[in-house]
């Protein structure tokens, strides 16, 4: 009777735990997916802002940076141009793997202050997120950049995107549109020059199921402040001091959730010629304990 009583106990914890395992399988599935949508969709949008900035800076420039380079056509403030971009993420923790996007765009002037441009990306990610998953992004963000008066401006950019993701031999599609816009403003003091900006940018994507996983939309809003004093010294030194504070809210499946992130940092720039040099010292931790000391350095040629 004993024996009996222990089988029957054994066959009914069987009963409970087979039909368990496709869930458990079904909500790895389903993180692994989620997991990479997110990580691509952060990049891309992380990438348009920051080629468009460059794009909006200067002319007639080869930029080198630690995620890539931005080569642009010689041309003055008032004539067309083309320029090309490399942009380059390596991830590790929870998501490994790497994710590139290249960008190439055409923009002209519209009257003094303002200029109007168009971009066409494409991106490729190949990702571990308990899951090996690959992803081929195409898209196309026109922008545009006016100056109000010496001291203010405006940058705009909307984009639409392809996203075709493949996790093993499944594919899968997507359609993205996001969007952004920054304000910056600049003055200069006797020995001081302050710059602050403010920026919103949105996201949006609708991802199509796979296997047993169900089609879902992920959303994000990002909002930052950022305000610099730089000192100017002698011998091309400009030490530095800067305040910042971003929040953002994103919506995933039907969750929703919200963050924000003061930070601090501090630093010295050195430049000479078309050759500069930063060291950056991010005191987060200020705000944040569990943030750490983070210093980096930059070097950057420009042709």
């Amino acid at each position: 009777m004993k024996t009996a009583s222990i089988l029957r106990a054994l066959a009914l914890l069987l009963i409970c735990l087979l039909p368990a395992l496709p869930v458990r399988a079904e909500d790895a599935l389903r993180s692994a997916y989620r997991s990479g949508v997110s990580t691509t969709l952060s990049a891309s949008v992380g990438a348009f802002n920051s080629v468009l900035g460059h794009a909006t800076t200067g002319y007639g420039q080869v930029r080198l940076t630690d995620k890539g380079f931005f080569l642009a056509t010689p041309a003055s403030s008032r004539a067309p141009r083309m320029w090309w971009a490399f942009e380059a993420r390596e991830y590790h923790g929870d998501t490994r793997g790497r994710k590139f996007d290249m960008l190439l765009g055409f923009e002209k002037p519209l009257g003094v202050r303002t200029r109007l441009g168009f971009a066409t990306g494409y991106g490729v990610a190949e990702l571990d997120t308990g899951r090996e998953i690959r992803s081929r992004t195409l898209s196309f963000a026109p922008y545009l950049q006016t100056k109000l008066n010496d001291n203010l401006g405006f940058k705009a950019w909307a984009a639409l995107a392809r996203p075709d993701y493949r996790l093993g031999s499944t594919p899968r599609a997507a359609w993205r549109t996001a969007a952004g816009l920054d304000a910056n403003g600049a003055y200069k003091l006797r020995k001081l020059d302050l710059s602050g900006t403010a920026g919103l940018s949105l996201s949006r994507q609708a991802s199509s199921g796979v296997g047993d996983v169900s089609g879902w939309q992920i959303g994000k809003l990002t909002a930052t402040l950022r305000t610099r004093a730089t000192l100017r010294l002698e011998r091309n030194f400009r030490p530095y001091f800067e305040l910042g504070y971003s929040y953002g809210a994103w919506v995933d499946d039907g969750s929703s959730g919200d963050y924000e992130t003061p930070s601090l940092k501090t630093g010295l720039s050195w430049t000479h010629k078309k050759r500069s040099f930063t060291l950056n010292l991010n005191g987060t931790q200020v705000f944040d304990p569990v943030q750490p000391l983070v210093l980096s350095t930059n070097y950057s040629i420009r042709f």
